[in-house]
C-alpha cells in the first residue's frame, strides 16, 4: 500500500494504522512492522504509526525507535 502512494504532496502528516483485520487469525497471522515500513512512511510523509496492543509483531524494536526519534515520527500502541 505504501509503495502506491505518490511522493509527499497529498499525504503530509498522515498516520498509518496497523490493526488486525476482523476475521484475521491472530494465532498465525499478525500485522508486522519493521524498519522498511517506517522508511516507506517517511518517504510519503506519514508522521507516525498506530499499533494494537499485543496484536502485532515489531521487528527490531530498538532500530524502529531510533529511526522514529531521528526522523521526528511516532509509534503509538493502543
Amino acid at each position: 500500500m505504501l509503495r502506491r502512494i505518490k511522493k509527499k504532496h497529498n499525504y503530509l502528516k498522515g498516520v498509518l494504522v496497523k490493526f488486525p483485520k476482523q476475521k484475521q487469525d491472530l494465532r498465525i497471522d499478525l500485522p508486522t512492522i519493521g524498519l522498511k515500513t517506517l522508511t516507506q512512511c517517511k518517504r510519503v510523509g506519514i508522521k507516525g504509526v498506530v499499533l494494537k496492543n499485543k496484536q502485532n509483531i515489531c521487528l527490531d524494536k530498538k532500530k524502529l525507535i531510533t529511526f522514529a526519534n531521528k526522523n521526528k515520527m511516532f509509534i503509538t500502541v493502543v
